[in-house]
């Protein structure tokens, strides 16, 4: 991987807490494709350390990853993900982002998934 750590001004949050964090988006390789997988890489590594600090706070670490939005359509991105967080992120069957909240609202209010 080229090592991105995609942001879009200094300064992260979470899963770093520093508010200087620079963006890392060199070396710029001169195929756009590969720059482009460099990014959704490093968004992933980013995604995945997120998961890690939560499960060293003691939250459970995921068994699969559900994404719902365009990105659910993408296949590439979702292997990306999968090989990264190391987890399965199936294709959603509906990819509206009001579906995935009405399921987190329907958990929460003790229903089932």
């Amino acid at each position: 991987g080229l090592g991105y750590y995609p942001l879009l001004a200094p300064g992260e949050r979470f899963p770093i807490a520093d508010p200087d964090l620079a963006p890392r988006l060199t070396p710029r390789p001169a195929d756009d494709a590969r720059f482009f997988q460099g990014l959704l890489e490093g968004i992933a590594r980013i995604e995945a350390r997120g998961y890690r600090l939560l499960a060293e706070l003691g939250a459970p670490y995921p068994v699969s990853v559900r994404t719902v939005g365009g990105g659910a359509r993408n296949a590439p991105w979702r292997r990306i993900r999968e090989r990264l967080l190391g987890v399965p992120v199936p294709a959603s069957e509906h990819e509206d982002a009001a579906y995935g909240a009405a399921l987190l609202a329907r958990r929460g209010g003790g229903g089932r998934p």
